[in-house]
């Protein structure tokens, strides 16, 4: 079950990710400022790094017990 968890929490925050990746593209294509672009594109980021964690934490729990 620990399991099951930890993928659907990962699966939504890589989703969450994407979209937020979308809107940094709009806004990079409308010609937003640099500094926050910066900002936009380091929080999809950062949401696929806990979301891919989120998964392999989940893989690990079948192995400790």
């Amino acid at each position: 079950m620990k399991r099951i968890i930890a993928y659907v929490i990962g699966a939504a925050l890589i989703v969450l990710g994407a979209i937020a990746l979308f809107g940094a593209f709009e806004d990079f294509r409308a010609g937003g400022t640099t500094d926050r672009l910066a900002q936009e594109f380091l929080a999809p980021i950062s949401l696929f790094i806990v979301g891919g964690f989120a998964i392999w934490m989940g893989r690990q729990t079948g192995r400790r017990g």
